[in-house]
C-alpha cells in the first residue's frame, strides 16, 4: 500500500514542478518582452522628429541614405543614391572636394565620432524655368533653399566640431555670425555668394549645413514647435516613395536634381571652381 501511495505521488510532483518551471518561464519572458518595449519607448522619445518630419511638405527633392540602429553609413548605398540619382562615379573626387569645402579635417577622430547612419540633402523652391539659365547651379544655390544633412549620434561632438569649422572659417577671414535659436546656435556667413556651407548648425541630433539662413530658422522652429506646418513626412506620395529617393513628380523636382548633380560635378573639379 505504502509503495503504490508512492508512486502515484510521483507524477502530481513532476506535474508541480513543470508548471512551476514554465510559469516561471512564462513571467520571464513577459518581462523581457516589456523591458524591449520600454526601450524601444525611450529610444523614440529622445530620438526627436526625422527630417522628412522637420522638412515642409513642398519639399521638392529628397535623397537620403537610410538610417539603421547601427549608427553606421552605409557607403555602398550612399554610392548607388550618387550614381543612379546623380549620375556621379567618381566617388573619390566628389570625396576631395567635400574635405575642401569642410576646411576641417573630416577623419574617423573628427566627424568620425559623431556621424551616424543618416546623410542626405533636400530641396525646396526651384524654379523650372530657371534650368534653361547658363549655370542652373549657380541659379539653385541663389533662388532654392538646399539642405544638407548628416545624422549625430554624439550632440557635443557634432557641436564641437561646428565649432571648428566656424574657427577654421573665420580664421580664413571670412565673416560669420552665432545666432541663438531655441536650444541651438546657427551659425552665418555674411557676405559672399551663397554656397552649401553658407548656414549650419544642429537641430535634433542632425547637422545641417544650407545656402538658406531662412530654412535652417524654419527648420528650428518646426523642431522647437514654435511653428506646427504641414510636413513632408505626412505628404502621401513621400510615404509610398522608395525609402531615400523621393521627388514631388514636378518639372520642378526634376530642374533640381539636374542643377544639384551639376553642382556636386563642379565640387569635383576644384573648390576654386566651386560657387
Amino acid at each position: 500500500m505504502t509503495n503504490s501511495l508512492a508512486s502515484a505521488s510521483h507524477p502530481a510532483r513532476e506535474r508541480g514542478l513543470g508548471y512551476a518551471f514554465l510559469g516561471g518561464l512564462g513571467i520571464t519572458v513577459t518581462a523581457i518582452i516589456i523591458g524591449a518595449l520600454a526601450f524601444a519607448w525611450l529610444i523614440l522619445a529622445a530620438r526627436g522628429p526625422t527630417v522628412p518630419e522637420l522638412l515642409p511638405a513642398d519639399t521638392q527633392l529628397y535623397l537620403a541614405v537610410t538610417p539603421n540602429v547601427g549608427h553606421v553609413l552605409e557607403v555602398a548605398e550612399l554610392r548607388q543614391i550618387l550614381r543612379e540619382e546623380l549620375g556621379i562615379s567618381e566617388h573619390d573626387a566628389l570625396l576631395r572636394g567635400v574635405i575642401d569645402l569642410a576646411v576641417v579635417p573630416l577623419g574617423p577622430d573628427n566627424m568620425g565620432v559623431w556621424l551616424g547612419s543618416e546623410l542626405g540633402v533636400a530641396i525646396r523652391g526651384f524654379n523650372a524655368d530657371t534650368l534653361a539659365a547658363a549655370q542652373p547651379a549657380e541659379v539653385l544655390l541663389r533662388d532654392a533653399e538646399i539642405l544638407v544633412f548628416f545624422g549625430s549620434k554624439n550632440d557635443p561632438q557634432a557641436e564641437a566640431f561646428l565649432e571648428q569649422h566656424y574657427a577654421a572659417r573665420s580664421a580664413q577671414g571670412e565673416q560669420l555670425v552665432r545666432e541663438e535659436h531655441g536650444a541651438g546656435t546657427i551659425y552665418s556667413q555674411q557676405h559672399g555668394p551663397p554656397n552649401l556651407t553658407s548656414v549650419f548648425t544642429i537641430i535634433e541630433h542632425y547637422v545641417f549645413f544650407s545656402n538658406s539662413r531662412d530654412a535652417l530658422v524654419a527648420l528650428a522652429e518646426q523642431a522647437n514647435r514654435e511653428a506646427q506646418g504641414p510636413s513632408l513626412a505626412h505628404e502621401a506620395s513621400f510615404g509610398s516613395a522608395r525609402p531615400g529617393r523621393y521627388d514631388d513628380g514636378s518639372a520642378a523636382a526634376a530642374a533640381a536634381r539636374t542643377a544639384l548633380s551639376e553642382l556636386l560635378h563642379g565640387l569635383m573639379q576644384t573648390n576654386s571652381n566651386y560657387p
